[in-house]
């Protein structure tokens, strides 16, 4: 396995675990209350910087020399772009679709759900692009 595939594959395994933790956080302790309770907001904003965080522990520790990174691996980094502009697009689409409906009655959506779309952005980002980079080896490896 490559570095690169390897460093894909356990960033996806992290982000997968802390995205979990933080819909199970929302689901028991609910959004309204990151407004409230300072406590649970570190908790968040943890979990949250420890995404990318561990991305790029991953990234730094399995890519450390450059001449570990192939022709075929920017190929394969290039095309997760795809992947990851496309995890991108359906979250937003997803964020506009479930809002607009929760909150047609009121006709305005709280504050906090800027910053969770904001931070969920970016772990989906992450997640995206190693699930790009995976199927961008398997789809080499099918090939060949």
């Amino acid at each position: 396995m490559a570095p690169l595939q390897k460093r894909a594959l356990y960033s996806l395994i992290i982000g997968l675990i802390l995205a979990a933790g933080l819909v199970a956080v929302f689901t028991i302790k609910g959004v309204d209350t990151l407004n409230g309770e300072s406590g649970y907001r570190f908790i968040i904003y943890s979990l949250w910087v420890g995404v990318p965080v561990v991305y790029g522990i991953l990234t730094n520790l399995t890519l450390r020399k450059p001449a570990q990174v192939d022709e075929r691996d920017r190929l394969i980094m290039e095309r997760s772009a795809r992947t990851q502009i496309l995890g991108i697009t359906f979250s937003l689409a997803a964020w506009i679709i479930i809002l607009t409906e929760v909150y047609h009655d009121t006709g305005q959506v709280p504050v906090i759900y800027l910053t969770i779309i904001f931070i969920s952005v970016l772990v989906i980002s992450t997640l995206s692009q190693s699930l790009g980079i995976l199927i961008g080896y398997w789809r080499m490896d099918r090939n060949a």
